[in-house]
């Protein structure tokens, strides 16, 4: 039996050594990946032996009592189980380790400090390729010191791997819309993929790049009514991109939490029994997010007036509800002093809004960053449907927040101290 500080340590160490061999080799992140690392493992040794970290004990503690569950039940054999697409994969992912060493939260915890410290280094990968070098530090610095960031990288929470999933993802998508290689598509479907068995959902993502990538084929090659052959692969390239869209709307498979086209919501026969129409079942699954909830989100649901009634209040409700995800909780939301902690992201959110609507025209004018605005436009829409209050909602605006520093990085304004 091995000590289950020893392998956290152990973990911690090895994490510091990878970190020292991408500084050697990007000499520009010293600073800021020096402090990404050292904040998310002080506050992730923080939590283990002195204090208790928000969130760390409900969804983080039973994503690490499955984690052990899974190893005691399955040992090696969880394998056959990872792509059953369920809300437990990361907890198979660490029931792995826990089988071939031993149980050991502090390692598991140690697993997001390294993958949230990489995602850091892939933030500034990617808004290198996008920007400028002066813009990928200061996105590097603001991902380092970003309090959720900090925070979900340093307890079993799924948020930081799906984020540095979703950041590979999009950096393969931004090449591909620039180059148009076969090897950047394959990457952008693998970082898609990735992060939607952390978080079903996220694959929407993908559906909006391939949307977006059909389209551009088809315009640049005048609709093949006359094209390069040099580019005829793009041809071939249009049903694959179709596949996804026909296989769902057959309900051949459906995304978890959305369900598909044939059963919308994932709603339950007894619970669906009087929703007849797609629109009465979204109105039943915002009431439902909005009405339910556990513990302290019970003081963070959204007003009341924002659950619509009917298909007409879903019209115009619906641009508020993207409102209240993304920059709740407001002021008039505070009912506990832990909500001041929602507010300060909120007042991040905004700043980044701002930031990027500084940068409107060169957003506009470059392929790639308009790209980025559908895509992140996407992620809102879908997601101010199935969350109800702002404690959830901080947690799951995190996991697109790599878009937003994207597209505001360029005037993001640099702190100075003055000598």
């Amino acid at each position: 039996m091995i000590n289950q500080y020893l392998l956290g340590w152990v973990t911690l160490s090895v994490i510091a050594f990878i970190v020292l061999l991408i500084i050697k080799k990007n000499p520009s992140t010293k600073y800021f990946l020096i402090t990404a690392l050292f904040l998310r493992s002080f506050f992730s040794i923080l939590g283990e032996f002195y204090i208790t970290l928000p969130g760390s004990s409900m969804d983080a503690w039973t994503y690490e009592q499955f984690a052990f569950k899974y190893s005691q039940e399955y040992e090696l054999a969880i394998f056959s189980l990872l792509l059953n697409g369920d809300s437990f994969f990361l907890s198979k992912i660490i029931s792995i380790f826990y089988t071939l060493f031993d149980r050991s939260p502090m390692m598991a915890n140690m697993f997001s400090v390294g993958f949230g410290t990489a995602t850091v280094f892939l933030i500034y990968r990617f808004i290198l390729i996008l920007w400028s070098k002066d813009a990928a530090i200061k996105a590097g610095w603001f991902a380092a010191l970003f309090p959720s960031l900090i925070l979900y990288s340093t307890i079993i929470m799924r948020e930081t791997y799906v984020i540095f999933f979703l950041t590979y993802g999009l950096i393969g998508c931004v090449n591909f819309i620039n180059q148009e290689k076969i090897s950047y598509f394959i990457k952008a479907i693998l970082g898609f993929f990735l992060s939607a068995l952390f978080h079903g959902p996220m694959i929407i993502g993908l559906f909006v790049f391939l949307i977006y990538i059909f389209f551009k084929i088809l315009k640049s090659n005048n609709y093949f009514l006359r094209f390069k052959k040099k580019k005829l692969y793009l041809f071939f390239l249009l049903p694959i991109i179709s596949i996804p869209f026909i296989t769902f709307f057959l309900g051949y498979y459906s995304i978890p939490k959305i369900g598909n086209y044939k059963n919308f919501g994932m709603i339950k026969k007894e619970e669906a029994r009087n929703l007849s129409g797609f629109e009465e079942k979204l109105i039943w699954k915002i009431n439902k997010a909005t009405i339910q909830c556990h513990f302290e989100e019970c003081k963070a649901a959204y007003p009341t007036l924002l659950v619509p009634k009917d298909k007409s209040e879903l019209l115009y409700l619906t641009p508020l509800r993207m409102v209240y995800f993304l920059y709740s909780p407001f002021p008039w939301d505070i009912k506990s002093p832990k909500h001041l902690i929602g507010l300060l992201d909120a007042i991040l959110y905004l700043y980044l809004s701002i930031c990027a609507f500084q940068n409107r025209k060169f957003l506009y004018e470059n392929s790639q960053t308009r790209f980025l605005f559908l895509i992140l436009i996407s992620y809102v829409f879908i997601y101010s449907f199935g969350v109800g209050n702002f404690g959830t909602g901080i947690r799951h605006r995190l996991k697109f927040i790599v878009i937003l520093i994207a597209i505001a990085a360029p005037t993001i304004k640099k702190i100075k101290f003055k000598k």
